[in-house]
């Protein structure tokens, strides 16, 4: 008989590849995680994960055991919810993950909607940027996320639920003020704020740069893009940020926004879940509230 507690420790290891990953999800010691897992070991008389490696990896028994893994804890998972929700003991939950933009621009609209018609169900939401979004659904922190991308992760999948563009913005006063676009080059020129990395802003910027050329670029990096646009509209510099959080500045007056020319403008949002997971329906009906493009 497999010890569904050890085969939960042993798939989040293997989901997360690292012990110490694992340990501090599960709010346990890291020794306590590798004993369980040796003692799953002991327990089938087999070796699942290959120790003798400088990164930690899954032996062919380990990767079938894990796959395995995946669909027991996952159906165990729907068993409690099942029968906690039977007995009136527990609301359906939607565990959301959102980037800083989309939290800010497109989300109080969504979950509004989403708590008038759904109100049984109870929201758990988490902000970051889409690194740290992604490596929080990996682990099973959260049950979906809303990132822009790119937002690549091997554990993942995704699906584009709504389109944008990028614009530079300048401040009233700035002397491109007047212009109605720029380039890459010329922008080169000027002081660039952008988020961090590891945000998805931040791989768009550098991507259309190129990690070398973006080296040379004079940048100031800011967590959060009202930072960014409060920087812009005091003059520090210019930027490129999205078009749907820049609206209310456009028409206040405050910012001036230039197209890019040259380049790919192009924005994208996505919708992220893990790889073989089924929502639950507190999830499925937060997902047919997006407005994903018609086919």
């Amino acid at each position: 008989m497999l010890d569904v507690h050890r085969l939960r420790i042993f798939v989040f290891v293997a989901r997360l590849g690292s012990f110490t990953r694992a340990a501090s999800v599960l709010h346990m010691t890291q020794p306590t995680v590798s004993q369980q897992v040796a003692a799953l070991e002991s327990e089938l008389g087999i070796h699942l994960i290959d120790r003798n490696t400088r990164n930690m990896r899954l032996t062919a028994s380990g990767d079938v055991l894990f796959d395995y893994g995946e669909r027991i804890l996952k159906l165990a998972d729907e068993a409690l919810a099942a029968v906690r929700k039977e007995a009136g003991l527990a609301k359906q939950q939607l565990k959301l993950g959102v980037g800083h933009t989309l939290a800010t621009y497109i989300l109080p609209d969504t979950l509004s909607r989403y708590r008038n018609s759904h109100s049984d169900y109870h929201v758990r939401l988490v902000v970051g940027n889409t690194g740290e979004l992604l490596s929080k659904l990996s682990s099973g922190e959260i049950d979906i996320a809303l990132v822009g991308s790119p937002a690549e992760h091997p554990d993942i999948e995704s699906r584009a639920f709504m389109q944008d563009h990028l614009v530079v913005i300048v401040s009233t006063q700035d002397e491109w003020a007047g212009l109605q676009s720029v380039t890459l080059d010329q922008i080169a020129t000027r002081v660039l704020l952008t988020r961090e990395p590891g945000s998805a802003l931040y791989t768009t910027v550098s991507r259309l740069f190129g990690e070398d050329r973006l080296s040379h670029v004079e940048t100031i990096l800011l967590g959060e893009t009202e930072a960014i646009k409060r920087s812009v509209e005091l003059g520090l510099g210019v930027a490129l940020i999205q078009k749907i959080a820049i609206e209310r500045e456009v028409q206040q007056g405050t910012l001036c926004t230039i197209a890019l020319s040259g380049a790919d403008d192009a924005r994208t949002y996505l919708i992220a879940i893990r790889k073989r997971s089924v929502p639950n329906e507190a999830v499925t009906a937060f997902m047919a509230l997006l407005p994903f493009p018609k086919d």
